[in-house]
């Protein structure tokens, strides 16, 4: 059962609110996004859905803005599992797993012993590192221990991960709603009212077309908003904005870092029944045909072909994957813009509207 203090209470109806999730330490794209909704502080109704920090390039910048922010009371902070970061310091994780998250990840812990002038490796006394960080950031780290885990009112609810019982809020496992990867890709719960949810990068919700914009999932009433930002080159922070809580008729935005490139000439897209994209989950392949700096292949999953860059190729035990790989060709009309997310000898990998895809170098303005 789910402690009523980990619920927070907020009427939409008769002004606006914006929902956005996983920010995962991206201060700058925070700040972009808001700025680009126009969000009136006091005025608006601020949703942040958790996973503000971890992996990203300034999470503790981050966490300090999320708590300014968080001073208005039309912010509602959700926890997401990342946000957990001060379980790092804790003695039940082995010092291995410690040191392999803190080497390989951006993290909160990283960045706070960095302040406080202290190395982290093999000889890092954890017990002297928990005491000075804890005594050193009390402030932020009862900032996210206290962090409530559902937003609700009328006619919505909002998670980070998932929501299992929408007819008693109280009624849910608080583990699930921090962290249930099964949610939106194996779950068929369905609700009678939207319910708005982060966690799960939206580009994993398709093995045809790779999209990292908000996804309306109709049947089951779920907004997935998580576009994957701090975690991929082509993610992106979403925002879903609702007016008088009205979600027949939201409308969405976005920020990202990539660089923009006018459209010349007009692009066909590829067919649906030739589209696959490999998901994180589904990355094995084999490889059909080497030509040069790309490599035909046949995705396990699926058993549709794509072709991959070289560079693209993981082998992992043993046998090949690739990941977040495409066939598809994007439906572009000369005048238009795009993301460029990598560009190769004839063709750049991009995103348009949050869609990814490729485009000949040839319908490119070069600069």
């Amino acid at each position: 059962m789910l402690d009523r203090s980990l619920l927070r209470i907020q009427d939409l109806r008769n002004h606006r609110a914006i929902f956005i999730s996983d920010i995962h330490g991206e201060k700058d794209l925070l700040e972009v996004l808001l700025e680009k909704v126009h969000y009136i502080p006091g005025q608006d109704t601020l949703f942040l859905l958790g996973d503000l920090i971890e992996k990203g390039s300034a999470s503790l910048e981050t966490l300090r803005w999320v708590m300014t922010l968080a001073r208005n009371e039309r912010v509602i902070v959700l926890k997401g599992n990342n946000d957990e970061a001060e379980q790092l310091l804790e003695d039940k994780i082995p010092l291995p797993m410690k040191l392999g998250y803190l080497r390989t990840r951006r993290s909160l812990i990283s960045e706070m012993a960095c302040e406080q002038g202290m190395t982290i490796d093999e000889k890092t006394d954890f017990k002297a590192l928990r005491r000075r960080l804890t005594e050193a950031y009390a402030e932020e780290f009862v900032f996210l221990r206290d962090l409530p885990l559902i937003a609700a009112g009328p006619g919505y609810a909002a998670v980070h991960s998932s929501l299992q019982d929408a007819q008693d809020l109280t009624n849910n496992d608080p583990c699930l709603i921090l962290k249930d990867n099964d949610f939106l890709l194996k779950s068929s719960v369905k609700f009678p009212y939207p319910v708005i949810v982060g966690h799960m990068p939206t580009v994993a919700l398709s093995d045809r077309q790779g999209n990292c914009g908000v996804h309306f999932l109709k049947d089951r009433n779920i907004l997935a908003i998580d576009g994957g930002c701090g975690m991929h080159a082509h993610g992106q922070l979403n925002a879903l904005i609702v007016q008088d809580g009205n979600f027949r008729q939201f409308q969405t935005a976005s920020a990202d870092r990539l660089p923009r490139c006018r459209v010349l000439a007009d692009q066909a897209a590829t067919p649906e029944d030739q589209q696959v994209f490999v998901r994180y989950f589904e990355s094995e392949i084999e490889v059909v045909e080497e030509n040069n700096e790309f490599l035909r292949v046949r995705h396990k999953a699926t058993q549709r072909l794509l072709e991959i860059p070289r560079s693209a190729l993981r082998m992992i035990e043993g046998k090949p994957h690739c990941f977040n790989s495409t066939s598809c060709w994007l439906a572009l009309r000369q005048g238009e813009e795009v993301a460029v997310i990598q560009t190769y000898a004839d063709r750049s990998f991009c995103k348009m509207n949050g869609q990814l895809g490729w485009v000949g170098n040839a319908v490119l303005e070069t600069k």
